[in-house]
């Protein structure tokens, strides 16, 4: 996860908790807290879901015309960013977890 410091505007304390605050901690404990209340937690890797179609699955940074829109090259369909994302993003947990990761 990267860009989050330059996205995010706090005050002065709460800025500098979050600059301190390493992800890889924040993933512990968000692994910690799902063990405990028995929620099954599957990581994946978010990489280029943003940039990929969801229909299709065709990936190509030319998809994300800015912050907000998707629209696919391929098939063109059209979309929310995040929301094109978040679905690729459940594809690619629902995949780790049938295959037993």
């Amino acid at each position: 996860m990267t860009g989050i410091r330059e996205r995010v505007r706090l005050r002065k304390p709460q800025r500098v908790t979050l600059h301190s605050w390493a992800f890889r901690q924040l993933g512990s404990f968000i692994e910690y807290k799902a063990r405990r209340a028995g929620v099954a937690l599957v990581f994946v890797d978010a990489a280029y879901t943003s940039q990929t179609c969801r229909k299709c699955r065709h990936a190509e940074r030319a998809n994300r015309p800015s912050q907000t829109k998707f629209y696919c090259r391929a098939c063109g369909f059209v979309e929310h960013a995040d929301r094109n994302a978040s679905h690729n993003i459940a594809a690619l947990a629902a995949k780790q977890w049938g295959s037993g990761a």
